[in-house]
């Protein structure tokens, strides 16, 4: 083989833009009422020819459907309304259980609307429903799948689902306020729909995005173009959201109980400043209702993440991402209120031109010995080409004596279906420090539906630290490896739809030259047709320590040269089903000792309005010289849905290290769209004596009320 022409081809095929004929849609103004009542019986609907060229994804990419879908668009003044007929010819067999509104809709039959309304090709609203109408919502970031944040973000839409004697009909209306578009005359989206027939573990999309391109339904650069908005009045674009909270609170130290009643209000506005740009604004904030952490026990030296969970930081939180995602974040919210009340502050998000930008600048109170704190935050990113970006990050927190400050640059090129070449530099200065410090990565992916290969390189100094941020581990250089082979074996007929071949191999070391950490692993993974899967994995770490660390039960792990090997094996079920559940079994070496690991969850759907599920996590860890111990972690959850409207959830959790039970229940009711009634109880108790002692216990009822002008 000519080593030139082919580098040639490979410069070639990464730079090139191809053009490609998307579908494309007219979507039909309507002066006539449309009552969103999932029965598509308003006249308007009759005159508008449906879309029904959908095609097979799954299994049999590029196949004709199994059940026809149709589909039609429709708008007014105020709405962007959506007509979907999907025919079944087993109707008595179309999953519809979920009632709770961002629950595990991908239990059921769903449907998926994406839609990238500044047409960028690379951002999008995405609106999931299954046929009784439930709602689920995300946005997608640059061509991203969603992440647990991006999933808790919650527009405002209308939605009714109805199963018939010949399938199933959903009517959808979405709110030109609940979207951000261009101030034009006319407006051009992008637009993409995915059915998925859960029984047949079949998805059929319009328009049609081949296997190749691993994004699926996020690969925003492959949508039709919907045409045919006009003259859409925007309204003054702004919603206010004020809140009012009540409750008490005890506290208890051990030397004494401290109870006392709670009583307060707040609001957050949302003022369009552009039609492509919102300032968010918020006052005496609070977080009460947001549901907690699930309890983990580090077994590890590193940091442990929490994920965001409160709804003021996930709106376009991934618009300020940078960095290395749970390994060494430049931004992570979380740091902001962890132990102080926020007072309020500001953020400004959205698109000038071709660049996204993101602001935000919020203050704390001061509380005992911690001052009042500001954090603030600027991030751009700039499409410089197509599916091409590059970007800048700045974020400072500021208190009395103390300043940390961080500074970066990122770029990305994005090519083929799902490949990227991406890297990142980013310095910290502090006054607490003499010398800057520096992290920063390069890496490149190269993926489609039956081979991946990701490479690249990590660096972290000793000192960096970004007051706005979450650092796994510093003082390393880390360089690694993964390839994978994932073939598509099954076409709808045998037991295995698809293995996955793995092997990843990763060296760490630090600025000192000293090799700390080797990781080398290899798995296999089946996933059949019923769409549960088993692996297996084998794994060998060498880990250098050269001071020891503590576990949360005072074990020490001592400092010296450790080579651990083990095995893993795992078994997941469909979800989908009125059973399901999970198994993992780990056996192996532990610095010196040997763990063995074992952790499930099995659940069970009683009904329509009830869900109940259970997990475990549990090791048993022998060390020569201290003996044998165990780290369990236990939870229990209820969800029960008494409608659309009215949900509740309970958690409860146990772990042996903190000796601590934690209970939490939250009530929600949504009594208009985008406004809730919140019942939260969350307790925690010490379970270490003869009987339980309350440590802490909140217990809150929250009303908000959403107003869109």
């Amino acid at each position: 083989m000519h080593i030139r022409p082919f580098i040639l081809c490979l410069i070639i095929s990464l730079y090139s833009v191809v053009a490609q004929d998307r579908p494309e849609v007219v979507a039909t103004r309507t002066e006539l009422t449309i009552k969103v009542d999932g029965l598509l019986d308003e006249p308007v609907w009759a005159t508008i020819e449906p879309i029904a060229e959908f095609v097979q994804r799954l299994p049999m990419d590029g196949g004709e459907p199994t059940e026809k879908s149709e589909m039609r668009i429709a708008y007014d003044d105020h709405y962007l309304y959506f007509g979907f007929t999907f025919f079944d010819s087993e109707p008595e067999k179309v999953r519809a259980t979920i009632l709770n509104r961002g629950g595990w809709i991908h239990r059921d039959d769903k449907l998926e609307i994406a839609l990238d309304t500044y047409h960028d090709r690379r951002n999008a609203y995405l609106f999931e429903m299954n046929p009784l109408g439930t709602q689920d919502d995300a946005l997608i970031t640059d061509e991203n799948r969603p992440g647990l944040d991006e999933w808790s973000w919650d527009g405002v839409y209308i939605s009714e689902g109805n199963i018939t004697d010949f399938g199933w009909v959903l009517e959808v209306a979405i709110p030109w306020t609940t979207l951000r578009f261009p101030s034009k005359e006319e407006l051009t989206m992008g637009l993409a729909i995915k059915r998925y027939i859960n029984r047949k573990n079949e998805s059929v999309m319009w328009p049609h995005i081949g296997l190749e391109y691993s994004s699926d339904v996020y690969q925003v650069s492959q949508y039709a173009t919907l045409k045919g908005l006009k003259n859409i009045k925007r309204g003054k674009d702004i919603k206010i959201k004020p809140f009012g909270i009540g409750g008490t609170q005890t506290q208890n130290t051990g030397e004494e109980k401290i109870s006392n009643r709670t009583g307060s209000g707040g609001v957050d506005i949302y003022y369009g400043l552009k039609s492509n740009l919102t300032l968010n604004l918020t006052y005496n904030t609070d977080f009460s209702q947001v549901e907690a952490d699930n309890a983990q026990i580090n077994l590890t030296r590193f940091n442990l993440f929490y994920p965001e969970k409160r709804e003021f930081f996930l709106t376009r939180s991934k618009l300020f991402a940078f960095g290395n995602s749970r390994q060494t974040e430049v931004f992570f919210s979380r740091r902001i209120g962890l132990n102080q009340d926020v007072v309020g502050g500001a953020r400004m998000f959205g698109q000038i031109g071709n660049t996204s930008i993101g602001t935000l600048n919020i203050h704390t109170r001061a509380e005992g010995d911690l001052p009042a704190t500001a954090y603030s935050a600027l991030r751009l990113r700039s499409d410089i080409r197509d599916r091409t970006t590059i970007g800048a990050i700045m974020t400072d927190v500021s208190s009395q004596g103390t300043q940390n400050t961080v500074m970066g640059i990122d770029a990305q090129m994005r090519f083929w279906g799902n490949s990227s070449v991406s890297a990142w530099y980013s310095q910290m200065d502090d006054k607490s420090i003499e010398e800057p410090s520096s992290a920063s990565m390069i890496k490149i992916d190269l993926k489609n539906d039956r081979y991946f290969l990701t490479a690249g390189q990590h660096h972290v100094d000793e000192d960096f630290r970004p007051g706005l941020g979450f650092v796994q581990r510093q003082d390393m250089i880390g360089t690694g490896i993964m390839a994978g082979f994932t073939p598509r074996v099954g076409d709808g007929d045998e037991l295995i739809r698809q293995w996955r071949f793995t092997i990843y191999t990763r060296d760490v070391r630090n600025h000192a030259g000293i090799h700390e950490t080797g990781v080398l692993n290899g798995g296999i993974d089946a996933i059949l047709e019923t769409r549960d899967k088993i692996g297996l994995k084998i794994i060998q770490n060498k880990e250098k320590l050269t001071t020891g660390f503590k576990l949360g039960n005072d074990v020490e792990i001592l400092e010296g040269n450790y080579k651990d090997r083990k095995i893993s094996l795992s078994a997941n079920s469909n979800q989908s089903r009125g059973v399901w559940g999970n198994v993992r079994l780990e056996k192996g070496d532990y610095f010196g000792g040997n763990k063995t690991s074992m952790s499930g969850s099995i659940g069970k759907r009683f009904s329509n309005h009830l869900t109940l599920y259970g997990s475990a996590n549990q090791n048993t860890i022998f060390m020569s010289s201290q003996g044998e111990f165990t780290a369990n972690v236990y939870g229990f959850t209820a969800e029960v849905a008494l409608n659309r409207k009215w949900f509740g959830k309970a958690l409860i959790q146990y772990d042996n290290f903190s000796e601590q039970l934690q209970l939490y229940c939250r009530i929600n009711w949504i009594h208009t769209p985008g406004s809730d009634l919140f019942i939260v109880l969350n307790q925690r108790y010490d379970m270490s004596g003869s009987k339980a002692s309350l440590v802490q216990g909140t217990q809150v009822v929250k009303l908000t009320y959403i107003v869109q002008i």
